[in-house]
C-alpha cells in the first residue's frame, strides 16, 4: 500500500513535535491559544513533553521568561 506525501509529512510532523523533552509555552489568557507575539507581557504555562503527556515546569510573568527558560544557552541581544 503507497502513503501519500501529505501522510508522510504528517507523520514526521507529528514524530518532530512530539519528541520527548521539547518544551513549549502556553498563555495563560482567557479564549482560544493565540500565537505568542500578540501579548508578549501575558503570563506563560511552560510545559515538557514526556513521551506520553505534556507536564507542567514552571509558570512564568511572560514571554521573555518562557523563552529564557526554554533555551538557556542561546545568547541575548550584544551590549553596545
Amino acid at each position: 500500500m503507497s502513503e501519500s506525501g501529505w501522510d508522510l509529512f504528517g507523520r514526521r510532523l507529528l514524530q518532530r513535535t512530539y519528541q520527548p523533552g521539547r518544551m513549549r509555552a502556553l498563555t495563560l489568557t482567557p479564549g482560544p491559544p493565540r500565537a505568542a507575539h500578540l501579548d508578549p507581557d501575558a503570563p506563560r504555562a511552560v510545559v515538557r513533553w514526556d513521551g506520553q503527556r505534556w507536564k507542567l515546569v514552571a509558570i512564568v510573568d511572560n514571554l521573555a521568561a518562557a523563552q529564557a527558560l526554554m533555551r538557556p544557552d542561546k545568547p541575548g541581544p550584544e551590549p553596545w
